[in-house]
């Protein structure tokens, strides 16, 4: 399942009232993802990450944390391979779009977080098993840039976007 957050780069604290979206989010104060794939990029850096979920984590908090419900999956094949053994199953879905009743929510949230950046830099990142086995590393000098780029292309999993204010 896709793991998406929103770093707010050197922030201290992240003030907002989750209960005002209807994407469950969870903050925390140290930049650990919720995967690894960008874990030793994050690492040496301070700030707040917001752990972006499915609208339905705002009440069953049992299980798992991911973000598969925000996701367009119209790009995707129509049979994922299911790994077993040692297989990873990378490398099936690249290209990904953002379900549209959700736009307004992100885009209030990488708003929000280059706001409380004081570098005003926001690292969008997302983690999924089914995506490119490596990560990449992308950058955009606005948040509208990087909706540009999502409505025109786009974007790509395994990608952390990093978006300046």
């Amino acid at each position: 399942m896709p793991t998406i957050e929103i770093a707010s780069v050197g922030a201290t604290d992240f003030k907002i009232n989750p209960d005002e979206f209807t994407i469950a989010l969870e903050i925390e104060n140290k930049l650990i993802s919720h995967r690894g794939l960008f874990y030793d990029f994050l690492l040496p850096q301070k700030g707040v990450i917001i752990h972006l979920g499915n609208p339905y984590f705002k009440d069953d908090r049992e299980g798992g944390f991911f973000a598969d419900a925000l996701i367009d999956w119209s790009y995707s094949p129509e049979y994922l391979y299911i790994p077993v053994g040692g297989e990873s199953g990378a490398g099936q879905e690249e290209k990904f779009k953002f379900q549209d009743e959700y736009r307004g929510e992100l885009n209030r949230l990488l708003e929000l977080a280059i706001q409380q950046s004081p570098n005003r830099l926001v690292y969008f990142l997302t983690d999924y098993q089914f995506g490119p086995k490596e990560g990449t590393h992308e950058k955009f000098s606005s948040i509208e840039e990087f909706w540009k780029k999502h409505d025109l292309d786009a974007l790509v999993l395994n990608t952390l976007f990093e978006i300046s204010g």
